[in-house]
């Protein structure tokens, strides 16, 4: 709980640098070659979305990259009573043995305080796992002889035996699927504290079974708890099933996830986004906030998850322009799709953003729009840093954590240098910070835990940092 709350206050702290430069004075540059750099989708319906680039113009000879906000945001407000959804909620809970003592008590707790919350118009399921799966509780409303037998089977559970993350999934979503009914909106949350060992542990195999949830318009959340779990695998299988990641120090805090969860299921306004982009010619997507990235014939798409009502959500997408020839290029178009109930509808931007080629390094920071720049340095570009730096100490590698963070240093003060932002001179100065941290986790006996624990606590930071607004 104390990282969750350091981890909020460090995006407050950042979310008010980026004010602070806005309401400071630093407006837009012009746009070069009579572009522009905002966009709006027309149409009705619960959702809007919006798109702002970072910048007009590349330079000749340069990386070619530019950066695109996409801002997708729910409508209405979540205290509305009529805004409830009904809610099919089920955990897929890890029983093995790594889980006895402390953790399978506090995720018991934390169960039975979820099933308190559920109202009567909600539905409620248990998967427990270990070496094979069971159906515990079968998806059934709330009422007060459920949430009775609901209570005592939950204290019954017992943990023994290895991890078959695989079987949980299997019949946990085949549940699901089988229990469909129109107007609920279904939500399954996996925890698991330890390494798949037992019937398919293989990556593509889960994420594949995770993904079910994705291609059935619903949720699949995941939560890692300790120190023994594969952070990637669990990230991978949020990701397939359209959901949140979350790393746990303690089971202590699965209170705090499944109200967040729940919340965010009752007050869904918009389903299965889906955001397809059609590059212009010669352009590539490079990156959309480490979602994963779906080739459809020459189309790329990526699917942020769900919208719950008054969420905004905002996503750096990372494009590559040709930069060998002064020339202007058409990024493409940016389109997206969801549920509204049993609806579908979709969003187009309504102008295609186009980017120049400039051979003149004051044309081409005149092209910069300054306050989305600094967004895009202080949110998406340190936090991918951030990954880099976990991934690298994950591997024991501290000359390759140490690079990472000197690269980013030196291509940010270089452009700062010009652009002069004063909240990315602020997200330089933390810098020290992390390389005494990563200095800090190669020292000692007890190095290998520190770098797990690093590796785990600033690669779940900086992923949610890079997805502002999806979570809860």
């Amino acid at each position: 709980m104390e990282r969750e709350k350091t981890t909020g206050s460090r995006w407050k702290i950042a979310g008010a640098l980026v004010v602070a430069t806005a309401l400071a004075g630093a407006v837009a540059r012009g746009t070069v070659g009579g572009g522009t750099s905002r966009f709006t989708a027309p149409g009705g319906g619960p959702v809007t979305f919006t798109g702002h680039l970072d910048r007009t113009a590349v330079l000749r000879g340069h990386d070619g990259l530019v950066k695109l906000e996409l801002v997708i945001g729910a409508k209405g407000t979540a205290t509305r009573s009529r805004e409830r959804v009904p809610t099919d909620l089920l955990v897929i809970l890890d029983r093995s043995g790594s889980m006895a003592g402390e953790k399978i008590d506090e995720a018991r707790a934390a169960i039975r305080e979820l099933v308190s919350q559920l109202g009567p118009d909600d539905r409620f399921a248990l998967v427990t796992y270990a070496n094979e799966a069971t159906l515990a509780l079968p998806l059934a409303p709330v009422n007060d002889t459920a949430r009775a037998h609901w209570l005592a089977t939950i204290g019954e559970i017992r943990a023994d035996g290895g991890t078959n993350i695989a079987a949980g999934l299997d019949v946990g979503l085949d549940m699901i699927d089988r229990a469909r009914t129109a107007g609920r909106a279904p939500r399954a949350i996996l925890i698991s504290d330890g390494l798949a060992n037992q019937g398919d542990a293989s990556r593509d195999g889960l994420v594949r079974r995770a993904g079910r949830a994705a291609r059935g318009e619903y949720v699949l959340s995941a939560v890692g708890v300790g120190a023994d779990f594969n952070e990637y695998l669990m990230t991978a299988l949020a990701d397939a099933g359209a959901g949140n990641y979350y790393y746990l120090q303690a089971a202590q805090d699965l209170g705090s996830v499944f109200a967040r969860e729940f919340d965010a299921a009752r007050t869904t306004v918009a389903s299965s986004l889906a955001v397809r982009i059609d590059p212009g010619d010669g352009i590539s997507v490079v990156d959309a906030a480490g979602y994963p990235l779906e080739h459809d014939g020459g189309a790329i798409v990526f699917h942020p998850g769900a919208l719950f009502a008054g969420q905004e959500r905002r996503i750096w997408v990372t494009l590559a322009v040709p930069s060998h020839t002064v020339a202007d290029y058409g990024l493409g178009r940016f389109t997206l799709a969801y549920g509204d109930g049993a609806e579908h509808r979709t969003l187009v931007l309504d102008d295609l953003p186009r980017v120049a080629c400039v051979k003149g390094e004051d044309e081409f920071y005149g092209s910069v729009d300054v306050p989305a720049w600094t967004r895009s340095v202080v949110v998406d570009a340190y936090n991918r840093m951030q990954q880099d730096v976990a991934r690298e100490v994950k591997a024991g590698r501290k000359d390759g954590a140490e690079k990472a963070i000197r690269t980013f240093r030196d291509e940010t003060e270089a452009a700062n240098g010009r652009l002069k932002s004063a909240a990315v001179g602020e997200r330089l100065q933390s810098l020290d910070q992390l390389e005494a941290d990563v200095g800090g986790a190669f020292e000692g006996a007890d190095q290998e835990a520190r770098q797990n624990e690093l590796a785990k606590s600033k690669g779940a930071e900086a992923l949610d940092q890079r997805r502002v607004g999806s979570k809860k």
